[in-house]
């Protein structure tokens, strides 16, 4: 028997044990069985949000260790987020030196399940793919040349990984080749891992990190302008130059970039230090968010209403206005952030304007019914539950992947528990995460 089914067989024979038919279904992999335990559970009112979370973690484990080596990556890639949760299915994979297996290992590193002193045992495997999981190791000073040989190697996910290393390391010496790296790697990916690293090195070398910034923002496209203004942002770099790069960038920039520094400039606020024209310069900030609220592209606009802090009385006029716009993408957007502002007695109620309009945007048949639920449930608004459980059996799979979440929200996740039988791998994997990291949410 081979690598990859020797382990198949093993972990479905240790879990193929008693407990619930719903449960004893998911380890299985019986998806008409679990389907039909848990339409009788629900039905009757009596799956928890802790026993959807034991199934849902049953589900993932046997997906993780039985998906074909061609689909193993993505089902690694579909749990990333509960990986802490599921070590022991992803360490069980990690034993196949494949592919899948090198992702597996990533995603413990991720989870914490696997130390950086263990992954650095592989970074000079002859398999590009753990190679970079053993990059990914390299962060301490005796590392560094192996980190800077990483950074240069030919495969662009050992680069990748050797770049979160060289983030981790926070060693001032590495800011030439991670300055070479941001502006000269063919990987978009690879660039912005960079410029992260480049964000965390110490104040003995901000001058220069905030410098090369400078450089590398002339010619960066938006992606990369974004993770800059969010690198001067940071706390290395906002005291040693940092600061008034993106006062200038504030006055004169456009762009998602602009949007980036001009939302950094406001969360510091008053750490723009009491310094003469902080006060300039943070209405310079709003007045840039307002702008791009009112007149950018639908992207600019959305990342803006995200960004933009309703403390200010500029900013929350920008948004109301925006929450009648023609654009319904738009108006969901403004109405989201207006309906977790607090009102009434104690400032304990939601907007509660803002809240029957995005109750009428959630109607079945409207076009963004499936945002506006979610807008819904993160204000905690109970009465739209029914519209979202009806997308549980929506055509698109991000629609049914969206009411898991939203359902979660509401505090009932046990109520997407459906979805852990669904006919794509992607659905029933990246649902039971939400299940799973939702019960987490409550410990």
């Amino acid at each position: 028997m081979g690598g990859f089914a020797a382990v198949v067989a093993s972990v479905v024979a240790s879990s193929a044990c008693g407990g619930s038919p719903a449960l004893h279904a998911a380890q299985v992999g019986d998806r008409s069985g679990l389907h039909a335990a848990i339409a009788a559970r629900e039905g009757a009112g009596t799956l928890s949000n802790g026993e959807a979370a034991a199934i849902a973690e049953a589900v993932v484990r046997r997906e993780l260790v039985s998906a074909a080596p061609a689909d193993a990556s993505d089902r690694i890639r579909d749990a990333l987020p509960c990986a802490h949760e599921l070590d022991a299915a992803l360490a069980d994979r990690m034993r196949v030196h494949d592919a899948a297996g090198a992702d597996a290992a990533l995603a413990r590193i991720a989870g914490r399940g696997l130390s950086l002193g263990d992954a650095r045992t592989y970074a000079e495997d002859a398999d590009a793919r753990w190679r970079a999981v053993g990059a990914r190791g390299l962060v301490r000073r005796d590392d560094r040349e192996a980190r800077l040989r990483a950074l240069a190697d030919d495969s662009p996910a050992v680069r990748r990984q050797a770049a979160r290393a060289a983030r981790d390391a926070a060693d001032a010496a590495d800011l030439g080749l991670l300055a070479d790296a941001a502006r000269l790697d063919p990987e978009p990916i690879v660039r912005t891992e960079a410029v992260r690293a480049i964000a965390e090195l110490p104040a003995s070398g901000g001058d220069g990190a905030v410098n090369a910034l400078r450089d590398l923002w002339t010619t960066g496209d938006d992606g990369l302008r974004e993770d800059i203004a969010l690198a001067w942002a940071s706390p290395a770099l906002w005291d040693a130059g940092g600061r008034e790069a993106l006062r200038v960038l504030v006055a004169s920039g456009h762009g998602p970039g602009a949007i980036e520094a001009a939302a950094a400039v406001l969360r510091h606020g008053n750490g723009n230090g009491g310094r003469e024209g902080a006060g300039e310069v943070l209405d310079a900030a709003a007045g840039q968010l307002a702008r791009a609220i009112a007149t950018g592209s639908r992207a600019t606009r959305l990342q803006a209403l995200a960004e933009a802090p309703l403390d200010r009385t500029d900013l929350r006029e920008a948004v109301r206005t925006a929450s009648s716009d023609d654009d319904l993408e738009v108006r969901v957007g403004a109405l989201s952030r207006l309906s977790r502002l607090l009102h009434g007695p104690g400032a304990s109620a939601p907007d509660a304007t803002a809240i029957a309009a995005l109750e009428g945007l959630a109607q079945p048949g409207s076009a963004v019914a499936s945002r506006a639920r979610f807008a819904l449930a993160a204000a905690g608004d109970r009465r739209v539950q029914s519209w979202i459980e009806a997308d549980l059996t929506a055509s698109a799979a991000e629609d049914r992947r969206g009411a898991a979440t939203a359902l979660a929200s509401l505090g009932v996740s046990a109520r997407a528990a459906t979805l852990l039988s669904d006919a794509d791998p992607s659905v029933r994997v990246r649902s039971a995460c939400t299940i799973v990291m939702a019960a987490r949410a409550t410990h």
